[in-house]
């Protein structure tokens, strides 16, 4: 965490920051106002034929910033619609005209502590051309939509700053919770 004893130390010893990553919340009760998509679009739950494309936009949002591999289809559905307790309606698609995918969200519901459900938005993604026309805040006011009909009562998503998305989740009223720092240093 950001200004804990473990990173005050990393900072002494030379460590550098490399990103700032945050845990950010919809506050209890909080109503987000509905985010029309562009006309001809829709959103729904994704079919299995979709997955294909829902994994191609997924890795290609996410491998715009993030240095790693790219996942396998196989190794995508691993961590999606082959996860225990996967339902249908955790893996959200915006379609554009065409029926293209070319926006996605996948939920995870988890007991909290306190016994209640919480929606975790695992995955967010908008394909780059598509970017800017409010697909990824429809998304989120749908998830944090669906989740509540299916019983949670809070919604939460983590994000660094290596992504540029912290200001698209603030805009539907999310708060940041929790700051974590990733340090490196040149060996």
């Amino acid at each position: 965490p950001e200004g804990s004893p473990g990173d005050r130390l990393m900072e002494q010893l030379g460590y550098r920051v490399r990103w700032h990553s945050w845990v950010l919340r919809l506050p209890e009760g909080a109503v987000v106002p509905e985010r029309p998509l562009p006309e001809g679009y829709t959103l729904r739950a994704a079919t299995e034929e979709e997955h294909p494309q829902v994994h191609d936009v997924q890795e290609d949002a996410f491998l715009e910033w993030s240095a790693r591999e790219r996942d396998t289809f196989e190794e995508w559905r691993a961590g999606t619609v082959l996860r225990p307790g996967f339902e249908p309606w955790h893996l959200r698609v915006v379609l554009d005209p065409a029926g293209a995918v070319v926006a996605m969200a996948f939920l995870v519901m988890f007991p909290r502590e306190d016994g209640q459900l919480e929606a975790y938005v695992d995955r967010l993604a908008t394909r780059g051309d598509q970017r800017g026309r409010g697909l990824a805040q429809a998304l989120l006011v749908d998830a944090f939509g669906i989740a509540a009909e299916h019983g949670a009562v809070g919604s939460s998503l983590s994000t660094d700053s290596r992504t540029g998305a912290l200001g698209l989740y603030e805009k539907v009223g999310m708060v940041v919770t929790q700051t974590w720092v990733n340090r490196a240093i040149a060996v």
